[in-house]
């Protein structure tokens, strides 16, 4: 399972500034005043071909919130700092240590859970010198940064790197009879656990009218064709304005949103990924959320529209033509209409899987793919940037889990990405390659 790795300290020293810095994209609001983080933030950080979950807290101790809203929110960090493998306790450098360091310092040492102390606002040499008043909370090393202009953060990847599993980020490429892990994922209430009921004939996970019913995930092996397939039923993931809220939106909740981050580690670990789409509600952004997070990790993806019984007998050929609008990135995911309360349509689900599965490890012949992909080439060449015109020589297929294409061209740094998908596009139409993403490069050609 991928690491979690938290960012936990009080209001206002810097934990959003050092999430966008890590994760290399503005995705947490930052400000110059304490308590503007309520929501967690997560997101996927890679570094030294290791990945790992990196998750942005609220302050602890908020001052001059609301009552309850302060104590939803700390509740929130708890759940944070059980939940991880490894704290980022993080503290301001310019305004010493403070009773709320304290308590931070309290709540981690109480986890038991290993910590690095980070000294953020070190923008000088002035800075600097004040790194050593926090010697005083007993940690043997303290990491120097300043997440504002990036200094030191380096280092701090270095150490988390260290601190964590060893999780590689490039899918490690496994024997086809292995299991077949694939998790059942979408937005509560949707019918994910009734799927998965319905898959495995057992009665295992607990089906609710009542949205957010699944906190934790689940597993359950089953048997087919020869081969293992583990379906993984995990837990609702909201949009995040309703997450830690009950149905109604009032009451708050404990433990709902540290669960979208499980969600997300399942969907990591998978090999396949079962979208499930309320056909009542149709697509929405917390859909293209999920759909978009499971593509950017390369995994194989089969949409499935559950509760088509509950509509009106529609046109499927239009159904897919609004999700081929929607989710316009994922063209190659076959997509399945079914009825996961009656079980109509559920039995196809685990042929596509299958199907899905083995274009993972689909392999073309070198010389089969030269003549084919050439003649598309002939017929559309790259076109000219700078004056110069790219040429491509010939390409090869350089791994599998996912299928992964390199064309060696005179110049690879001009080809515009448009040329990219147009490339993609032919070898989808040259070999079936469904449900599965495909990776393209371009290399220099040698010599």
């Amino acid at each position: 399972m991928l690491p979690i790795v938290a960012i936990v300290g009080r209001a206002n020293v810097g934990k959003s500034t050092l999430f966008n810095r890590l994760i290399g994209k503005k995705k947490a609001i930052t400000a110059d005043w304490s308590g503007t983080t309520r929501d967690r933030l997560y997101d996927v950080c890679h570094w030294n071909n290791k990945s790992f979950i990196l998750a942005d807290t609220a302050g602890i101790e908020n001052e001059g919130l609301d009552n309850n809203l302060n104590l939803d929110i700390q509740r929130q960090i708890q759940i944070a700092i059980e939940e991880a493998d490894l704290l980022v306790f993080i503290v301001d450098v310019r305004s010493g240590i403070t009773n709320n360091d304290l308590n931070a310092l309290q709540k981690i040492q109480k986890s038991k859970k290993p910590f690095i102390l980070v000294a953020n606002k070190c923008d000088s040499g002035n800075d600097m010198s004040s790194v050593s008043e926090f010697y005083k909370l007993g940690v043997k090393e303290i990491i120097a940064i300043s997440a504002l202009v990036g200094r030191g953060t380096g280092d701090l990847l270095d150490i988390i790197s260290k601190n964590i599993k060893a999780v590689k980020s490039d899918v490690i490429p496994k024997e086809k009879n292995q299991t077949i892990n694939v998790a059942i994922a979408g937005r509560p209430n949707v019918g994910k656990s009734s799927l998965l009921n319905k898959l495995t004939g057992i009665e295992r996970a607990v089906v609710s009218e009542k949205a957010g019913t699944t906190r934790d995930v689940a597993d359950f092996t089953v048997e087919t064709d020869g081969k293992q397939i583990k379906f993984i039923d995990t837990a609702g993931v909201r949009r995040r304005g309703k997450v830690g809220k009950t149905a109604d939106g009032v009451k708050p909740g404990q433990i709902e949103k540290y669960s979208v981050i499980r969600s997300m580690r399942a969907i990591s670990e998978s090999d396949v990924v079962l979208l499930l789409i309320d056909a009542s509600e149709g697509l929405t952004a917390q859909d293209l959320h999920i759909a978009g997070f499971s593509h950017d990790e390369k995994k194989s993806m089969v949409l499935v529209v559950n509760k088509w019984d509950s509509v009106e007998e529609g046109d499927m050929h239009k159904y897919l033509a609004y999700i081929a609008q929607k989710i316009n990135f994922l063209p190659y995911a076959p997509v399945i209409f079914v009825s996961a309360k009656t079980g109509k349509n559920v039995h196809k689900i685990t042929d596509l899987i299958l199907e899905v599965y083995d274009a993972r490890f689909k392999r073309i012949a070198t010389g089969e793919l030269n003549t084919k992909i050439a003649e598309d080439i002939l017929r559309k060449p790259p076109s000219a940037q700078k004056n110069i015109l790219p040429k491509i020589n010939y390409l090869t297929q350089a791994g599998t889990n996912p299928p992964t294409f390199v064309f060696f061209a005179n110049h690879p740094d001009l080809i515009h990405f448009s040329y990219s998908r147009y490339l993609e596009n032919r070898i989808r139409e040259h070999w079936d390659f469904s449900g599965t993403p495909i990776t393209i490069s371009f290399k220099k050609k040698n010599g």
